[in-house]
């Protein structure tokens, strides 16, 4: 960390004004957790204040999951102590953690698909009366709460539903529903576009100020600077240290995170900068007024070597788009054309038989068996290449998952580690990994870093590069608006389940630009 930054805490912003007379809402001391011989935390510090929102901040693998389990209940410590509002205390189940009024949200959502937001929302403690649940109420009292909160979500929708970032604004209603001390978010933002990301802020201010204290897991690091009063960052299971925003730049604050290796100001790796627009040639990809349930006439072309972004607000048909040429979903009428040839692509099969690759929004339910070892994980997409007269080519299976671990820079102790296992990051670039051999002509990537820290992200920008520098095409859907502008030579806008507009990117000035026509697209 640079000298300028002190270890010491600032107590010039709102709810740290009251920090020398108030004890902390949940404080650790000392906090160590071992994973056999690895050792996840390393006598980790953190105390969290009321009415404060603090950031927590590391790359993948520093320690902030296993300190979230803690938190919860889900696991418990080694040795170091917990003290809610100056009392010891010792969360021995996920009930223990909660009753002592810390919720946490999970990147991994735990709602029940098959039901409605109001249902999740009050699910095992329904309103009842004489025994039977009363239906009216629930629906009235969750409507209610969600007009408090400002959360646009519609109490009687079924989440099954409900795009991913409405899915995600759901989980983090059910758990403000509760009595709720302490609010942990993990990676909120992940999927939600601006305008999402914005109501989350409103109702993460509108909790605080009552009291609530909000630890806020992140890696996009704009947000600590609008949203915290206080940063913890760690560090292979260590603190580095825990600073007042006001009193740390971004610069810091990345070099605090990664260490000492070469990033800039921006808050990205020095290497953060768009590439030349690729040669184009013929198109490899063509939709022809494509129409299904959700999309309304889509027309798009990506030329051989190119790589196209598509813009959009969550639910303008944007994933829908990739969903229809993987063949997840049913194409009702127009032309897809691979190469010029008309096809019928109806599952995914066929899509990756006409080398198409698809990396999914949410890599633990379309991405990843995670029970499964990276070497399975990898083998799916090409287990057609690996039976050899009904023998499975186990020697071959293993070589391509060490490919992959090595290529990709995989932290995992073998090709049978299993994929639950592993960090965010990690997981997502064994995702990555099933198509590097060979590489897709067609890559898909829908949200391609999402919860991946700033090191990890930078790893994944050079493998689409490569992949793009190897014969592949890419579309890309990304909430990320930086993102898009860096990797891609055209954006598209879709909005209303249509492409509206397209343009190269080096018609659009920057970030706020490309959010500018976004926002005057939308019906």
């Amino acid at each position: 960390m640079s000298g300028s930054v002190s270890g010491s805490i600032s107590t010039s912003a709102g709810p740290a004004e009251q920090a020398v007379s108030t004890p902390p809402l949940i404080e650790l001391e000392g906090v160590v957790k071992h994973f056999g011989n690895v050792h996840a935390l390393r006598g980790v510090h953190f105390d969290l204040r009321p009415g404060e929102v603090h950031a927590l901040l590391g790359q993948n693998g520093a320690g902030k999951s296993t300190l979230i389990k803690i938190f919860a209940g889900v696991l418990d410590k080694d040795s170091g102590t917990i003290h809610i509002e100056g009392l010891e205390t010792a969360f021995k189940s996920a009930a223990a953690a909660r009753a002592a009024g810390v919720a946490v949200v999970y990147q991994e959502l735990s709602l029940v698909p098959s039901m409605r937001v109001a249902d999740n929302l009050y699910l095992a403690r329904e309103p009842s009366r004489f025994g039977l649940v009363n239906r009216r109420k629930l629906v009235a009292d969750a409507r209610r709460f969600l007009e408090e909160q400002g959360l646009p979500l519609n109490p009687t929708a079924r989440v099954e539903h409900l795009p991913f970032a409405y899915r995600q604004l759901t989980e983090i209603a059910k758990a403000l529903s509760g009595e709720v001390r302490v609010l942990v978010l993990d990676e909120p933002t992940s999927s939600l576009s601006r305008g999402e990301e914005e109501i989350l802020f409103d109702a993460v201010r509108k909790i605080s100020r009552q009291g609530v204290g909000v630890i806020y897991v992140t890696h996009r690091l704009e947000e600590v600077f609008k949203l915290s009063d206080r940063v913890t960052v760690l560090r292979d299971g260590a603190n580095v240290g825990t600073f007042a925003t006001s009193d740390v730049t971004m610069e810091q604050l990345v070099g605090a995170i990664v260490g000492p290796s070469g990033t800039g100001a921006s808050g990205k790796p020095e290497s953060y900068k768009r590439p030349s627009p690729s040669e184009t040639g013929q198109p490899v990809l063509e939709l022809v007024d494509v129409r299904n349930d959700r999309l309304n006439g889509v027309d798009l072309v990506v030329q051989a070597g190119e790589v196209v972004g598509l813009a959009g607000m969550i639910g303008s048909g944007r994933t829908e788009i990739l969903e229809s040429i993987f063949g997840l979903r049913r194409i009702a009428s127009g032309k897809l054309l691979i190469d010029g040839e008309n096809r019928k692509v109806r599952a995914p099969i066929q899509a990756i038989g006409l080398g198409a690759g698809l990396v999914p929004e949410d890599r633990h339910l379309q991405g990843l068996v995670l029970d499964h070892s990276i070497e399975r994980n990898v083998a799916l997409p090409r287990l057609d290449r690996l039976d050899f007269f009904g023998l499975f080519r186990q020697r071959e299976s293993k070589a391509r998952a060490r490919a992959a671990i090595d290529g990709l820079s995989i932290v995992a102790p073998s090709t049978g580690t299993r994929a639950a296992e592993l960090s965010g990051g990690n997981q997502q670039k064994v995702v990555f990994g099933r198509w590097s051999d060979p590489t897709p002509r067609l890559l898909l990537l829908d949200e391609p870093t999402v919860g991946v820290d700033v090191g990890a992200r930078e790893q994944i920008y050079e493998v689409v590069r490569t992949m793009v520098a190897n014969g592949a095409s890419a579309l890309i859907v990304s909430s990320d608006l930086g993102e898009l502008l860096m990797l891609t030579d055209r954006i598209a806008v879709v909005a209303g389940g249509r492409v509206v507009d397209v343009m190269p990117v080096s018609e659009i000035r920057n970030e706020e630009h490309l959010h500018q026509i976004v926002q005057e697209a939308q019906p």
